[in-house]
């Protein structure tokens, strides 16, 4: 008897970004000393901050673009007071 072997189907890979920080030096010093007490790292407390904001406020939506011929509810009014 033959034996099939049955390949892993391989893993999407990952697109990571890299983002800059500009920190003043109190603000570093108090990150690290949290860091310390929490026992993490600011790798991990930044991207968990962020998570949490996201989680928070990242499901608004971009208004979306009004048309050059699209009427405005004050074109309405104004030209009403002009006549």
């Amino acid at each position: 008897m033959a034996v099939v072997k049955i390949k892993k189907t391989k893993r999407k890979k990952i697109k990571y970004f890299k983002f800059e920080l500009k920190l003043s030096k109190s603000e570093n010093e108090k990150i690290k000393l949290f860091c310390q007490v929490k026992k993490t790292t600011t790798n991990k407390l930044i991207k968990n901050a962020l998570r949490d904001y996201m989680k928070r406020f990242g499901n608004l939506k971009l208004p979306e673009p009004i048309g050059k011929n699209q009427m405005n509810i004050f074109d309405v009014i104004g030209d009403s007071v002009e006549k």
